[in-house]
């Protein structure tokens, strides 16, 4: 035989066997449309699925990163109250004239106008009259008894500057209680008309009787308006 034919027979062999090759490799691949087949035996299926458990731990991390931002966030500061501005000794005293401005004024137009002060308004008083009028009482009483009472100093040198002022206090009963006080004038040691005087009108109110005051109609009940009386011997004094 020819080496011809027989290099063509083994060709021809070679690529009968290359053809049943390559159908055997195509048959045994899956097609596009089908899946890999897992054998069941090998897949291990848990009881719970962890997709619960990865989310419930993404939200703890949100709370802790929410936590860490919280306290990062400084607290805001209190704003200061602002303290009012101290005034001035100069505005006050500015205040105080004005004040005294006004006050001048209101008593000038009352006296042009011939206003009197309002005594029905509180504070003044519901009886400011009567207690006038108790005060002015008490006080003719008081010289009356005095000028029955005490001697004047006409035979003294110089009478008319000898005026004693005394003090004195008086029980419910109208007693004297205590020494009456000299109130002026306050040194008389060596002044000897004027300390006769003294002891012309402390003599007087210690002789007087002054037990009229509790029986008196107007002011007998107003123990207060005569517990402490004063009084002025003198020629030239009213009272």
């Amino acid at each position: 035989m020819r080496p011809g034919v027989i290099v063509s027979i083994i060709g021809h062999v070679g690529a009968v066997m290359m053809t049943l090759l390559a159908w055997e490799a195509s048959s045994s691949l899956p097609s596009a449309g089908q899946g890999i087949v897992v054998p069941v035996e090998i897949v291990d299926v848990s009881l719970e699925s962890n997709v619960r458990a990865l989310a419930e731990q993404v939200e703890v991390e949100g709370e802790e990163q929410a936590d860490e931002i919280s306290e990062a966030v400084p607290a805001p500061r209190p704003v200061p109250t602002p303290t009012p501005p101290r005034q001035r000794p100069d505005q006050a005293r500015d205040s105080f004239e004005d004040l005294l401005r006004n006050y001048d004024k209101d008593r000038g137009r009352r006296q042009e106008t011939g206003e009197t002060a309002d005594t029905t308004r509180p504070g003044a008083g519901a009886g400011t009259g009567d207690t006038v009028a108790i005060r002015d009482r008490v006080t003719a009483l008081n010289r009356r008894a005095m000028m029955r009472c005490w001697r004047m100093p006409s035979d003294l040198p110089d009478p008319e500057r000898l005026n004693v002022t005394l003090e004195f206090d008086l029980d419910r009963n109208g007693n004297l209680r205590g020494q009456p006080r000299v109130i002026r004038p306050t040194n008389y040691t060596f002044d000897a008309p004027m300390r006769a005087a003294v002891e012309n009108a402390l003599r007087a109110v210690r002789s007087c009787d002054f037990t009229f005051f509790p029986e008196d109609p107007v002011v007998g009940s107003r123990y207060d308006a005569w517990d402490e009386l004063e009084f002025t011997f003198g020629l030239n004094q009213p009272s």
